[in-house]
């Protein structure tokens, strides 16, 4: 991601640059000399000058015609240069596009020109173009902030006569003028089944674009591409290259269209919660912009989101070592001192990146039990240890413990003596330790998760001290360097760092904790001239911290007048509500005492964090609001003990208007929505399959080529659910299959689709739980209990359909029988579907469909 203006490695962007500065420039010396001439003979010391006080008749008479020709050619020329800088300057804005009737090259009477006209397909395309957005970086999870940046604008009146058509003219001159025009030609596909569309891109008045082809499977995909394409045209000469950060470094460059369309995709995927397809369109816009810092911390926010906290610590950390090349000390501790001396204009513009990059990183790691969940757990007993997401966990904790040994000189543990450096390497060793044998909590002994219990809080303890040095760093640093940091005031503020910082003491402490006594230990500083220690937020040294103490700290911080600043102080206030062992859960370890907050303390603590929930809502503008809900309301862990009170429901209630009430929601909520839309995939995926089967009989009969790509589909189908049974928690084994699925659909004209995660919602989360369990199922039952239960039902089921593949395998293709075939796969989107209401438990239908699956 180079300048193109600095480098000649990039291809100049098509169109034409801008000069608006220079035509008005233009215009302002053309109006001065009009003027000049038009006033200053009139002027009275002009009239002392001798030619003007004794004329002769010819100089009179050449001095009229001098006069009236200089002034009506500066007028003219005015107009002109005029007219010149309001046509650059629109095109430097980029913001209004006059876009043609496509013109129609398709077969009269043809089938695809009656259902899609170019009346509606032009109309279709000038809603997606409309659509277009450019996206904010934030440093909170979530969808960035978005604008519009085009407008389509409309030529009404063009095909009125007389005077009417000559009144819109005029009128139209005293509106900002369009500086593009699209034009585009409707043909079929080059094969069967395609379709194409050719567009011709032209900037006011001549300078034409390469026109674009555009051919793909549905009118939907093509004209997708096609708005994307010109955006991608238009971005690079705009001023939205010069101001939105993500796209800074293309200026003047040609943008690959594929690129920009891969990103606007990944963000209309995650409008949609489906993110699975996001990160597959993500990842492709990095193929083509590898060095694009902020895609990546979009990248790595995603994969927060889907806890893949192990993926999001790698990706931030490839993006602090890309952008921290040309910053000396922090290459020199980051990645080594060989790229300390790099020059530092070739980090210009990642500024904000890398603070992001920081903030982010070390928020991760303050969730260590996140990490150490991720490091050492398999949610699963099926398959092998070599399956997707193994393996991927496996080449991170190797770069993961490679990376993190540039900690080995910091002593920060809860030791009051000094520790050598060689048994700080033994202690990072033992903390990260690879390789490593993956814990199944299903199948562990007591004596193995007493083991994991310990490495586990640990390692928590020992990432808790790296979050909370990084955080008092990144302060030190985002202070040092004021000036330069100045683009990133509307991401971060000091006051928000000073936040995080508490939130990081916290979260130290409850990883510190002795298990027995309840007390914590005094750490050892972060780093040297700590801003914030424990004894500011427990001054008793034990855990839960004194509520008094706790909102003396946060004032002390300052009045909060931004969204992130109140976000922290209320993830501050939640932070203490939350339970002591992983993931805000009851500490497993022997003989815990489980101190928490309880009474009028946990709701006086919830009471603040809600004001403060309250105040960030009221100071962000209403259309951020729903980018952030997704994270707010059930994503980020340090809320998951605040969302079952009461008074958080209240909270959702006033603040997004639910159609219905707002429930208490379970600290589970997301994990539920990942095995739900799981088993949802699993159960359209059998459907699609079951539909194909169903319709084959309605054709005539096949041949036999025919007949042994169906049966290799089907092979290929059930090879494909093993692996996503396996692989659950991989989220490209599940982008493979609902590519698969997409293939199958399409070829079979299922009317099904693949939705994205679904919503919590209470009333469904019973609703399931009844359907997997049957008529046996208990009712009544708290969330947080229901959730945990289906979430070992969901499990077990997938675990039990890699089992009985495995054991029918031979039989599940061989039958040629399509009712039968339609029968087996139907039974089996029955088996995973909980939202079923005929008061079967998922075990019953596990049996007719083995009962269908056997010869």
């Amino acid at each position: 991601m180079v300048s193109a203006r600095r480098h000649g490695g990039f291809d100049e962007a098509e169109l034409p640059e801008t000069h608006r500065i220079r035509w008005w420039l233009a215009a302002g010396v053309a109006g001065l000399v009009a003027a000049g001439f038009a006033v200053v003979p009139y002027l009275p010391f002009f009239q002392t000058w001798t030619f003007v006080r004794d004329p002769k008749v010819a100089s009179v008479i050449t001095w009229t015609v001098l006069q009236t020709s200089v002034v009506l050619v500066s007028v003219v020329l005015t107009l002109y240069f005029v007219g010149k800088a309001r046509l650059e300057a629109a095109a430097y804005r980029a913001n209004q596009i006059d876009i043609r009737l496509f013109a129609d090259e398709r077969p009269e009477g043809s089938h695809d020109r009656e259902i899609d006209s170019a009346v509606e397909l032009t109309a279709t395309f000038k809603r997606f173009l409309n659509d277009s957005r450019l996206y904010t970086p934030t440093p909170v999870p979530g969808v960035g902030s978005s604008y519009d940046f085009i407008q389509i604008v409309e030529h009404a009146g063009d095909s009125a006569d007389g005077w009417w058509k000559a009144a819109t003219k005029l009128i139209r001159l005293a509106q900002p003028p369009a500086a593009f025009t699209v034009s585009g030609t409707i043909r079929p596909g080059n094969t069967s089944g395609r379709y194409q569309l050719i567009l011709e891109l032209v900037r006011v008045p001549r300078f034409a674009a390469s026109p674009l082809v555009i051919e793909d499977e549905n009118w939907a995909r093509v004209l997708h591409r096609a708005a994307n394409a010109v955006a991608a045209l238009v971005i690079p000469r705009s001023a939205y290259v010069r101001t939105n950060i993500h796209w800074v470094a293309w200026r003047d460059a040609k943008i690959p269209y594929e690129l920009f369309d891969a990103y606007q995709r990944a963000n209309h995927f995650i409008t949609y919660r489906r993110y699975d397809e996001a990160l597959a369109e993500y990842y492709r816009a990095v193929s083509l912009d590898p060095a694009n810092v902020y895609i990546r911390l979009e990248i790595a926010a995603l994969q927060e989101q889907l806890d893949l906290h192990l993926d999001a610590l790698a990706t931030y950390d490839d993006v602090i070592t890309v952008c921290s090349r040309g910053h000396p000390t922090l290459a020199r501790w980051w990645i080594g001192p060989d790229f300390a001396r790099q020059p530092r204009h070739d980090t210009r513009g990642r500024e904000v990146a890398l603070l992001i990059a920081r903030y982010r990183h070390a928020l991760v790691l303050g969730h260590g039990d996140s990490v150490a969940g991720s490091w050492w757990v398999r949610r699963t007993t099926a398959g092998v240890p070599g399956d997707a997401r193994a393996q991927r966990r496996t080449e991170l904790r190797a770069a993961i413990e490679l990376r993190f040994r540039r900690y080995v000189d910091l002593d920060v543990r809860t030791q009051r003596y000094a520790i050598p450096r060689e048994k700080r390497l033994a202690l990072h060793r033992r903390v990260l330790r690879v390789p490593v044998e993956e814990l199944v909590v299903q199948e562990a002994t007591p004596a193995q998760l007493a083991e994991y219990n310990q490495r586990a809080a640990e390692m928590r303890s020992y990432l808790g001290a790296l979050s909370q040095y990084e955080i008092e760093r990144l302060i030190e640093d985002y202070r040092r360097f004021g000036r330069r940091w100045r683009r990133s005031w509307q991401q971060l503020t000091n006051r928000a760092l000073d936040l995080s910082l508490v939130w990081a003491v916290l979260r130290r402490a409850m990883a510190d904790i002795e298990p027995v006594t309840g007390a914590v230990p005094e750490p050892q500083p972060a780093y040297p001239g700590s801003r914030v220690r424990l004894a500011d937020v427990c001054p008793d040294r034990r855990w839960p911290p004194d509520p008094r103490a706790l909102d003396a700290t946060v004032e002390a911080a300052g009045p909060r007048s931004s969204w992130e600043e109140c976000y922290n102080a209320a993830s501050v206030y939640a932070v203490a509500m939350l339970e002591v062992g992983p993931r805000g859960e009851r500490d497993l370890r022997d003989r815990a005492r489980n101190p928490r907050l309880e009474g009028e303390a946990r709701d006086e603590v919830a009471r603040r964090a809600v004001r403060e929930l309250y105040q960030a809502a009221t100071i962000s503008h209403s259309g951020r609001l729903p980018e952030r809900r997704s994270w707010v309301m059930g994503e980020d862990p340090d809320l998951a003990a605040l969302r079952g009170h009461e008074l958080f429901r209240v909270f959702e209630m006033v603040t997004f208007s639910p159609d219905r009430a707002a429930p208490l929601r379970p600290q589970r909520a997301h994990v539920w929505e990942q095995v739900s839309y799981v088993r949802q995939l699993v159960a359209e995926i059998a459907g699609c399959r079951a539909h194909f089967w169903r319709t084959r009989p309605e054709e005539p009969a096949p041949d036999s080529r025919t007949v042994d790509r169906r049966r290799a589909a089907d092979r290929d189908a059930w090879r494909k659910l093993t692996a996503l049974a396996t692989g659950k928690q991989d989220w490209y084994t599940r982008y493979q299959a609902i590519c698969a699925f997409r293939e199958w659909s399409a070829e079979s004209g299922y009317p099904g689709s693949i939705s994205g995660f679904p919503l919590y919602s209470e009333e469904r989360l019973h609703a399931q739980l009844r359907g997997a369990a049957g008529r046996r199922g208990k009712t009544g039952l708290d969330a947080n209990v229901v959730v945990r239960e289906y979430v070992r039902l969901c499990d077990q089921r997938l675990d039990q359909l890699v089992a009985d593949i495995a054991e029918l395998e031979h039989t599940l293709v061989a039958e040629d029988d399509y009712a039968a075939r339609a029968q087996l796969w139907a039974a089996l989107c029955s088996w995973f579907d909980d939202d079923i209401a005929d008061g079967s438990s998922a075990g019953e239908r596990r049996e007719r469909f083995r009962k269908l699956a056997r010869p």
